[in-house]
């Protein structure tokens, strides 16, 4: 049997990893409790003890307002984290795969970013998350990285999630319609996750999200129109659109960060479903817990 040593066990994609887990696999989960990854020597420590087939790196600084306040904290895990993960994997020739972000992209793009794109994030976040990505791509050049995309499940803090509440609520919730991108279930992601790890030769920077193209508000939409659905959408439920201009955030938001998936889906021999089948399971989950 294979083992997979994954970092950020106890977060959403984490979560999801090892609820996913096929039968040939054995999953060791840490969290900071088992292992801090910004102390390489620790990282080491867990390698030699595991003597793991593959790595998954998902521990991240994901706050993407907070990280304007508290680079120090993001860059620590985004970037130094994500060294001492790679020179650790690297020291022991064991493969890693490392989850990165959309945002490294500035969002003006016409059309899909595809992998070898050029890179401009926009915000503490995107830079943390590209400079992590440049240190995992020198240090352990044969590793994965995975950029996804607006990570959503029914058991965590998300934008799902927290539509969910107020919508259930009877709030009227104002919603940016002018920010592009794709929504994700963590379910699929964790399946893309496992195939990569089943395919040792694929190495490099993959993209992957569900199928299709939304706005937040698109979102939004779907989230009440599943409640309404299931007889959950009190009165005074509603959802409108708006500019950003009009929903001013600590950090910039790329207006445009769709990207360009079908080689990485090949190459993995996965296609997700529609997002919108992704945010109904979210929030029947939600709903359901």
């Amino acid at each position: 049997m294979r083992r997979l040593l994954l970092f950020g066990g106890l977060g959403q994609v984490g979560t999801a990893l090892r609820g996913k887990a096929p039968s040939s696999w054995d999953v060791a989960s840490h969290d900071v409790g088992e292992t801090d990854i910004r102390d390489e020597r620790a990282v080491r420590d867990a390698i030699a003890r595991l003597h793991p087939d593959v790595i998954v790196n998902c521990a991240a600084y994901t706050n993407v307002d907070g990280a304007e306040s508290h680079e120090d904290e993001a860059r620590a895990l985004n970037v130094d984290a994500a060294n001492n993960v790679a020179r650790a994997a690297a020291a022991a020739d064991v493969r890693l795969i490392h989850l990165s972000t959309d945002y490294v992209f500035d969002g003006t793009a016409a059309s899909p970013y595809r992998p070898d794109a050029a890179t401009g994030p926009l915000n503490v976040y995107g830079r943390t998350k590209l400079a992590g990505e440049q240190c995992v791509r020198a240090t352990a050049p044969n590793s994965a990285i995975m950029r996804t995309a607006w990570v959503h499940s029914g058991g965590a803090s998300n934008f799902v999630a927290t539509a969910v509440r107020h919508l259930t609520a009877g709030r009227a919730m104002r919603v940016v319609d002018d920010q592009i991108g794709t929504p994700t279930r963590a379910d699929e992601l964790a399946t893309a996750l496992w195939h990569l790890a089943d395919r040792p030769d694929v190495a490099g920077i993959l993209h992957f999200t569900d199928a299709g193209v939304a706005s937040w508000f698109d979102v939004a939409v779907a989230v009440l129109e599943t409640l309404r659905a299931a007889d959950r959408l009190p009165s005074g439920a509603s959802v409108t659109p708006i500019a950003s201009a009009d929903y001013p955030t600590p950090a910039r938001r790329p207006a445009f960060t769709v990207l360009d998936k079908h080689d990485s889906w090949a190459s993995i021999a996965y296609v997700p479903p529609h997002w919108r089948a992704g945010v109904v399971a979210s929030t029947s989950e939600f709903l359901n817990a």
